[in-house]
């Protein structure tokens, strides 16, 4: 059996030169990308900005998210307090400290504004005032299709949905939307907190506003700035005077008083990025239906984790080449949620979404190799909130499975050795052997 297998590679050196070019064409690697990219239009945020892009960290298609502009009903209706404020509610300061986005450098209110709101948020449902919270605007400015030029509010809390928020510590603000997303911490993940779902506020509906404030928290709103505000507000209850439009703006209202002014009159009580030198020490009020500051409006509702790291996939590590193969795996998520699952097979190839499955759920997938080689099998998740069309944040990759097609053969003989000794003997026998995988 042996001479056999000898002879026969020994005419075959005849033909390799003919037949080494087609081989060797069969072994090039066809990669292709797959874009990760989900586009949503949104109202004006902050700053000039032509890109309405927001970038989720997943390939593929997975459900669809809730439509951006959808305005949401008024949550039940009871009698307002005409005086309500998260920073004084039940003699608690539930809201958190003034920042400088440094506006003069940095266009990034869209971030500030919008972490205004979770901050506090997260307050409330942890029903702890004294929490201390400071979620990363650089992680959104790093890591986000958002840049120090703007973004829009929508597409900022469509993308916290989606990837959640990590802590000021592990990715400190620098103003600067060059700084690689890959500055963040090491272990970043273990800080993740997203929301379940945000909601948009009936349009100028000053009454439905007032509720959701109460009933969520502090709200994430834009607005528009005029020359008489930025930089010239220094307090009181702000109505324009003068001067024209300097730029889109994206504050936290906080709170509102109906008392003030005649009948049917009041301001937004509201928080600001801009330091605590501007306004009343970095917050302002805001009289009712001025400078569009009802017309874009969002409260949050969650609070949502990611999924926990999956389990390495199980099933054969070797096989042979058009033989379907089993894998499973399973995993945890901290909310209870369902879960989808995405298989990388190691070769160019997915399972897309599967599911949706239990929380801890052992799932199977089956999949076939064409070619052989060693391949690395890879799963991650994605949780599912209040449908299955409503998609949250994705989990880590699971540890790789190495899975070889097929193992290597090995052939002992003193030709054999003699040629894995003298490797530069013989090059064209010796690059068909190892096409031949011998």
């Amino acid at each position: 059996m042996k001479i056999k297998i000898v002879g026969i590679l020994v005419c075959t050196l005849f033909i390799a030169s003919a037949v080494l070019p087609v081989v060797s064409s069969t072994y090039e690697n066809d990669s292709s990308q797959v874009s990760d990219e989900v586009y949503v239009d949104d109202d004006c945020g902050c700053g000039s900005n032509s890109r309405s892009g927001t970038r989720f960290p997943v390939k593929g298609n997975p459900p669809a998210p809730l439509d951006a502009d959808y305005a949401s009903p008024k949550p039940t209706t009871w009698d307002t307090p005409d005086y309500f404020s998260w920073k004084d509610y039940e003699g608690q300061d539930w809201t958190t400290p003034i920042k400088d986005q440094l506006q003069d450098i940095c266009g990034s209110c869209w971030a500030f504004g919008a972490l205004g709101g979770l901050e506090s948020t997260i307050k409330i449902w942890e029903n702890n005032p004294d929490l201390d919270i400071d979620l990363s605007e650089q992680y959104l400015l790093s890591c986000s299709s958002g840049s120090c030029d703007g973004w829009y509010l929508g597409s900022t809390l469509s993308w916290i949905k989606h990837n959640g928020m990590i802590t000021e510590e592990c990715l400190p603000y620098q103003a600067d939307d060059a700084v690689p997303c890959e500055d963040k911490c090491p272990e970043w993940r273990e800080y993740l907190i997203g929301i379940k779902n945000y909601e948009k506020i009936a349009r100028g509906d000053i009454t439905a506003i007032q509720e959701a404030l109460i009933e969520y928290g502090p709200l994430p709103a834009t607005m528009e700035v005029y020359e008489d505000f930025y930089p010239n507000y220094t307090g009181g209850v702000y109505k324009y005077t003068y001067g024209g439009l300097v730029f889109g703006h994206v504050v936290t209202i906080v709170g509102y008083d109906n008392t003030w002014g005649d009948e049917d009159e009041g301001y937004w009580i509201c928080k600001n990025s801009w330091g605590t030198d501007w306004g009343e020490n970095g917050w302002f009020k805001i009289a009712y239906g001025e400078c569009g500051i009802e017309n874009n409006t969002y409260y949050l509702e969650g609070p949502n984790y990611s999924p926990l790291k999956p389990e390495k996939p199980n099933g054969p590590s070797s096989g042979k080449p058009s033989v379907e193969y089993t894998y499973s795996t399973s995993c945890i998520d901290p909310d209870g949620n369902k879960l989808y699952y995405w298989f990388d097979w190691g070769d160019g190839n997915d399972s897309d979404w599967l599911g949706p499955y239990e929380s801890g759920e052992t799932i199977i997938a089956n999949y076939t190799w064409e070619s052989e080689g060693t391949y690395q099998v890879k799963v991650k998740t994605l949780d599912i909130l209040s449908v299955e069309t409503d998609y949250g944040i994705n989990s880590e990759w699971s540890d790789p499975l190495s899975v070889s097609m097929p193992k290597n053969r090995a052939i002992n003989t003193p030709f054999f050795n003699f040629l894995q000794n003298h490797p530069y003997m013989f090059p064209i026998l010796q690059r068909l052997l190892q096409l031949l995988k011998l």
